[in-house]
């Protein structure tokens, strides 16, 4: 009886967590700093949301520099084949961050596994995918800043 009260539970949890779809009014003018205590010895970053645009900036402590990039967003329900400009800057949701980057000029995604305003909690799953440079899969935690 209590393997049942288990697998109960554990269904519910999962309902829960699937339930959990992030709207993109939901990040739109905030701004997020990566919790990773090793990597801000060589930079830190944070991201930053309008209604259209991503911002990342990286600070490099080592030799005093920031550097920024900006993607144009959208939120999917799904993996994306491929980026769909008409979604930038209009009211999505879904558990995907899609951007774009203008230079150099490509598309990437990642699954955006938690996000809690309570507790300002920010976690993006990126997988490793074939074709594409960047070693393996990573949860990334960001905090929020504001």
């Amino acid at each position: 009886m209590k393997y049942v009260y288990i697998i109960v539970i554990m269904f519910l949890l999962s309902i829960k967590v699937a339930a959990e779809v992030i709207s993109s009014s939901l990040l739109a003018g905030t701004t997020w700093e990566e919790v990773d205590l090793q990597k801000k010895i060589i930079h830190r970053d944070t991201i930053s949301f309008s209604s259209s645009t991503l911002i990342k900036r990286s600070f490099f402590p080592r030799i005093d520099m920031t550097v920024e990039k900006q993607f144009d967003y959208y939120l999917s329900d799904n993996v994306p084949e491929c980026f769909d400009s008409t979604l930038v800057g209009t009211e999505t949701r879904g558990n995907y961050l899609v951007t774009y980057c203008k230079k150099p000029r490509g598309m990437s995604y990642c699954e955006i596994r938690s996000l809690d305003l309570n507790t300002g909690d920010l976690y993006l799953y990126f997988e490793m995918r074939l074709g594409v440079i960047g070693g393996r899969d990573i949860t990334t935690h960001y905090k929020l800043i504001k």
